[in-house]
């Protein structure tokens, strides 16, 4: 069931523990460290998924999930949310921001997971 997936996450060491372990999944990715480099790179690249980090540079992951709303080439790429942040409102922040375009916001806490359960949940919302 591999697809395409891009990596959006400003943290180079897990981008790249990402990209490693995605890639001997089967999965074809591509990396942006940033919410505007992930826009340009939906267009050109088509992912199925997006791992979509919150906090970055240039946009943040609410940004890019308000700016995929609008853009009915890349509204309805799948979403998976990741942060250091447990503040429940950032969360509430992206499920608002996502309304209407993702029909079930996966928001993953980076420390409380491992790379098999990330791997887990992306089988799970490419086959939804």
């Amino acid at each position: 069931m591999p697809g395409k997936i891009l990596v959006c996450d400003d943290e180079a060491p897990l981008r790249h523990a990402l990209r490693d372990k995605l890639t001997r999944e089967g999965f074809e990715i591509e990396e942006a460290e940033d919410g505007e480099e992930a826009l340009v790179k939906m267009k050109s690249f088509k992912p199925d998924l997006l791992l979509l980090d919150f906090v970055m540079p240039r946009k943040d992951g609410v940004e890019v999930l308000k700016a995929m709303q609008k853009d009915e080439e890349i509204k309805d790429i799948k979403v998976i949310m990741l942060t250091n942040l447990s503040d429940p409102m950032k969360s509430y922040e992206a499920t608002d921001a996502g309304e209407g375009v993702l029909t079930s916001m996966d928001y993953l806490v980076k420390s409380d997971w491992k790379l098999e359960e990330v791997v887990e949940k992306i089988n799970d919302k490419l086959k939804g």
